[in-house]
């Protein structure tokens, strides 16, 4: 397995990536909000129903109902049960249940769950993985797009793969979150405008055996998405709370809009942008 570090060793950006910059100070400025909402009245409350207002929940998504009962099915409250516990007073078992189970919201935060749950992370761990991967390649994609396209591109990957993954889980009530379609995305696009550049990566076939190597990018790529197919096939979709068809989702659609980009512009033309 290969971990990259940099890609520091090739041709060097000579932008500011600005729209990097930005997608990564909102997923830290959001992570920071879902932390605060730990120190809130009522705090376990307010955290979930965040998560699975804002998070891709395709069972939700398709129905497009605004009021829905979040968790599994299991948990769920008979409208007679919804009843009695909105009587009870407050503090009650019956009453907090039905406080954290049921949710308000509205039809224009379930249309744009595909794109709110992007900037939504499962925790400090899960961001800084994802704002890793990110920060290698996206400085040299964007580049190469340009700061108003590779905005477009990464909003509209990320939408994809999170749309991707409801399609193929359309009954889940477990809410996606998490930038790794789109960053899947960035990925993907890189394979295909940097192919020859070599990323530095730890390679660890075995734990007691690493090695600082500096691998051809297709190869490092290459291997993660087959790493995503091979786990999405052997355990499915969705496996230890890892979305590897958003992934994989993200990578291809990320590989066809670099291409298409590529087609359109020649090999590799670079779109004016300014500068600072």
């Amino acid at each position: 397995m290969f971990f990259p570090l940099h890609d520091q060793n090739n041709a060097p950006v000579k932008i500011v990536p600005i729209i990097s910059y930005v997608i990564i100070g909102l997923c830290f400025l959001v992570q920071l909000h879902q932390m605060s909402l730990g120190f809130s009245q009522d705090s376990n409350v307010r955290a979930t129903h965040f998560v699975h207002r804002h998070g891709m929940v395709p069972k939700v998504f398709f129905s497009g109902n605004p009021d829905y009962q979040i968790g599994p099915v299991s948990l769920h409250m008979t409208e007679e049960d919804l009843s009695k516990a909105e009587e009870s007073p407050i503090g009650t078992p019956e009453r907090s249940t039905r406080d954290l189970l049921l949710l308000h919201s509205s039809r224009l935060w379930v249309w744009l769950m595909p794109l709110s749950c992007v900037f939504i992370h499962a925790g400090m761990m899960h961001l800084l993985t994802n704002i890793w991967f990110f920060w290698i390649f996206s400085d040299n994609v964007e580049e190469r797009f340009g700061a108003p396209l590779f905005l477009v591109f990464y909003l509209a990957t990320g939408i994809f793969s999170s749309l991707v993954h409801a399609y193929l889980n359309s009954g889940s009530h477990i809410p996606l979150v998490g930038a790794s379609g789109a960053v899947s995305a960035v990925m993907g696009a890189y394979i295909v405008l940097f192919p020859r550049h070599r990323v530095t990566s730890y390679f660890c076939p075995v734990w007691f055996f690493i090695r600082r190597l500096d691998v051809p990018a297709v190869l490092v790529l290459g291997l993660y998405l087959v790493l995503n197919l091979l786990s999405m096939t052997k355990t499915g979709a969705m496996s230890a709370n890892v979305a590897f068809d958003a992934h994989i989702g993200g990578f291809v659609a990320g590989f066809v809009f670099a291409h298409l980009h590529k087609n359109i512009l020649g090999s590799g033309q670079t779109l004016p942008i300014s500068q600072k």
